[in-house]
């Protein structure tokens, strides 16, 4: 074999081995021999998910990093796509995270569990076209072992030694620690909003735009917003000893902010 040829295959070699441990190491996105009932809840968009459509997520979280849990809630604007009737909406959160209620116009409803869905019993003859649903949630979130491979609530130091909080979830999903509807075909028209609350000695960022900010007794709410579909995974809070820089550009139709 000529020495050209032999570098070649070493190459080869190389690259094949790179390949195969890059699909091992992103093992929630690879496939798989055989599918669960819990697979089906999640991968298809059945009865509970058909007959509505995502407008808009309102998200909010107050993460505690001593106890590496969250609670918050998750306001869902939604278009109605059928016939008036009695319908049973399927909300996506994965164990061991919890849906403490579910409220429509003051009203709570009442839900069954089913493993890592919940499904939300509308009450009959329900015909709104568009509306919105409050579903209040708290729990402590699967913890990343290797993000974003293996990913999780990521609840670490910077190297000063302060809390450095935030979310990878493209893999398994934005249900392991937000109610919400986890089927990709589906992204909020209108956008999402974020909105956090940490200690005052820390910063919150979200996804899109600042919406201003709240102090309250030692807290600060930090808001959020893009007004474009975003993928339920993108909406990420991160959290942490962060500082502001800011620039423009000119564009072609003007100044653009940074």
């Amino acid at each position: 074999m000529k020495i050209k040829d032999m570098k070649k295959s070493a190459w080869s070699a190389i690259l094949l081995s790179l390949t195969a441990s890059s699909l091992v190491c992103a093992q929630p996105l690879s496939k798989k021999e055989s599918f669960t009932r819990q697979d089906t809840l999640r991968g298809t968009n059945g009865p509970g998910r058909t007959w509505w459509d995502v407008l808009h997520y309102h998200i909010s979280v107050t993460p505690d990093y001593t106890a590496r849990s969250i609670q918050g809630k998750n306001t869902i604007v939604f278009k109605n796509n059928v016939t008036p009737g009695t319908q049973a909406m399927q909300i996506d959160l994965q164990d061991p995270m919890v849906l403490d209620s579910a409220v429509l116009h003051a009203l709570p409803l009442t839900f069954k569990k089913d493993g890592n869905a919940w499904f939300i019993q509308f009450p009959p003859r329900y015909a709104a076209l568009t509306d919105s649903i409050q579903l209040y949630f708290h729990g402590t979130p699967r913890v990343a072992k290797m993000p974003p491979w293996d990913g999780g609530w990521i609840w670490v130091k910077d190297k000063a030694g302060k809390p450095w909080i935030s979310v990878a979830c493209q893999g398994l999903g934005a249900s392991v620690w937000y109610p919400c509807k986890d089927y990709q075909g589906d992204e909020p028209d209108n956008g999402a909003s974020l909105a956090i609350t940490v200690p005052d000695s820390m910063i919150a960022v979200g996804n899109g735009r600042p919406d201003g900010k709240r102090v309250n007794n030692g807290l600060t709410t930090y808001r959020w917003e893009v007004k474009s579909p975003i993928n339920n995974y993108d909406i990420i809070p991160y959290i942490g000893n962060y500082v502001n820089w800011s620039d423009t550009l000119q564009g072609e139709k003007g100044k653009l902010d940074l």
